[in-house]
């Protein structure tokens, strides 16, 4: 009994060590923020005509929104391209001249817009864009939605599960038995297992610890391969209804404004490191009205190089990739 107390207490000494260490020598901010150029906190993402720096341990990206209030690449007529999607297509992380929409329309002399906006689902991004369409009456040749997702996980970011929260919200007093399976789901509190307990824990920590952030900064990718959170059958049958509703919605308005789309599917890299690519992209496939692009196997030789590890989001190696399919497919 006394070794194993003697064993805890040096374990305890140890890691309170090695946080000193870490706070002294490789301090780590937590998180991300948009500052002005000189340095000062900016509120929003879409201020009109705005110019800001996102910054974090692996960043520093010049930003600029143009006069309409979305992202550049912008148009001053119509545009041919449009795109939209969440965080990912917005740019996370890179700075304008960078991100996949602006390689892609730099290199075939199109005239594009950027309508991503992160932390959003597919629906709110479709809504966007038909505002957007009305506000300023374009009529775009074509619209690109990235989709951001992994069916096999529940984990923050995932549009599956901004998609099942939206519609949780606006459908939770709703009985819908003909969209969702099993019939109760709506109604069911969801089952939170010991996996996606870590994991929130995992996000309360990293406020606090720099150990953790230290690690999370080195070995992000192979981390988040480990720590999955199944969404159960009831929260997927949701968030798929909820997802095939929205890409219906961009269907329909395809047909009533005169544009052709696609649909790109995106991963997380842990998708690719544990191989269940293939799985998402035969959901995602179920619930689209059209086929969808995947994107998955341009990183398969080296999956952690294409993304920031602490943030998560494609780096500007990965997204010139995705720029150089979009322009080869073109």
């Amino acid at each position: 009994m006394i070794r194993i107390v003697l064993l805890t207490t040096s374990c305890m000494v140890a890691l309170l060590l090695a946080e000193v260490i870490a706070r002294m020598f490789f301090p780590i901010s937590d998180g991300r923020d948009n500052v002005t150029l000189d340095g000062k906190p900016v509120k929003g993402w879409f201020e009109p005509g705005s110019v800001y720096r996102q910054v974090s341990n692996e960043y520093d990206a010049l930003t600029t929104i143009t006069e309409k209030g979305h992202r550049v690449p912008g148009a001053e007529g119509n545009p041919d391209v449009i795109f939209i999607g969440d965080s990912f297509t917005y740019g996370y992380g890179l700075s304008d001249d960078e991100t996949f929409a602006s390689i892609y329309c730099r290199q075939l002399h199109r005239t594009c817009v950027n309508l991503g906006i992160p932390g959003s689902g597919t629906l709110k991004q479709v809504e966007r864009l038909e505002q957007f369409i009305n506000e300023w009456r374009w009529k775009p040749k074509e619209v690109k939605l990235f989709f951001f997702g992994m069916s096999g996980s529940f984990s923050a970011g995932n549009d599956f599960v901004d998609n099942y929260d939206r519609y949780i919200r606006e459908h939770a007093a709703r009985a819908d038995g003909d969209q969702i399976a099993p019939g109760q789901a709506v109604r069911e509190q969801p089952t939170i297992g010991l996996v996606e307990r870590m994991i929130r824990l995992q996000e309360s920590v990293l406020g606090h610890s720099m150990l953790l952030r230290l690690a999370k900064f080195h070995w992000g990718p192979m981390l988040k391969s480990m720590l999955v959170a199944d969404p159960g059958e009831g929260r997927m049958a949701i968030a798929e209804a909820a997802t095939r509703e929205s890409l219906a919605k961009l269907d329909d308005l395809s047909r009533r404004v005169g544009f052709d789309y696609k649909i790109y599917l995106l991963v997380p890299v842990q998708d690719i490191i544990r191989g269940t690519y293939g799985e998402t992209l035969a959901t995602l496939n179920r619930l689209s009205p059209k086929p969808v692009v995947p994107t998955a196997d341009l990183f398969l030789d080296s999956p952690q190089h294409f993304y920031f590890a602490f943030d998560g989001h494609l780096n500007a190696k990965g997204s010139r990739r995705i720029a150089e399919l979009l322009v080869s497919s073109d």
